[in-house]
C-alpha cells in the first residue's frame, strides 16, 4: 500500500519552495523591465494577473491553489483542520510568504497522521454526496491537480519571458553516485 505521508507531503514542501524560488525571478524580472514611468511593481502587478488563456485563473490564484491544495489536501487525509488562508496576497512578496507558512504548516505534519489514511472518506463541498477514498483521493485528484496549478503558475512566467527553466520547477534532484 502507499504511504500517503510520502506521497504529498515531502514532494509538495520540496515543490512549495521551488516555486518561491521561481517568483524571486519572477521579481528580478519585473525589477528589471521597471523604468521611472513604469516601476518595478507595475510590471509585477502585469505578471500576477496575467494568465495563459482567458478562461484560466491568473498567476496570482495559480499559485494561492497551489497553497491550497498543498495544505488542505495532507490535511484532509491526516484528518485535522487545514490553516484558513484568505486570499489578500497582492505581490509576489505576499505569496511567497504564503508559500512559506504553507510549507511551515507541512512540516507539523507526521507520517503517524497519516496511518489508515487511504480508507479515510474524504468528501468536498462540490462533491455532494460523494467521496473519495484517501487513496483515490490523493492519486486522481489531489496530486495532479497541486501539479496542475504549479505548471501553470510556472508556465505563465515563462511565457512572459521569466528566465526559468525545467531545472528551476523540478529542483534539486537527489542523484547517487554508482
Amino acid at each position: 500500500m502507499t504511504d500517503l505521508y510520502t506521497t504529498t507531503v515531502p514532494p509538495f514542501i520540496k515543490a512549495l519552495d521551488n516555486l518561491s524560488k521561481i517568483l524571486d525571478k519572477a521579481a528580478a524580472h519585473a525589477a528589471g523591465k521597471a523604468t521611472e514611468r513604469r516601476p518595478a511593481a507595475y510590471f509585477e502587478r502585469a505578471l500576477l494577473n496575467d494568465c495563459l488563456i482567458f478562461d484560466q485563473f491568473p498567476l496570482l490564484m495559480q499559485v494561492q491553489r497551489v497553497s491550497d491544495n498543498a495544505k488542505g489536501g495532507p490535511a484532509r487525509l491526516a484528518g485535522i483542520e487545514s490553516p484558513k488562508m484568505g486570499d489578500a496576497e497582492t505581490t509576489i512578496a505576499e505569496l511567497k510568504d504564503r508559500l512559506a507558512k504553507t510549507a511551515a504548516f507541512l512540516k507539523t505534519l507526521t507520517p503517524e497522521q497519516f496511518v489508515g489514511s487511504e480508507e479515510r472518506k474524504i468528501e468536498l463541498p462540490y462533491w455532494k454526496g460523494k467521496y473519495l477514498t484517501g487513496f483515490e483521493y490523493a492519486t486522481v485528484y489531489l496530486v495532479p491537480n497541486f501539479y496542475f496549478h504549479y505548471a501553470t503558475a510556472y508556465s505563465i512566467l515563462r511565457k512572459n519571458g521569466v528566465d526559468v527553466g525545467k531545472d528551476d520547477y523540478i529542483g534539486n534532484v537527489p542523484l547517487k553516485e554508482l
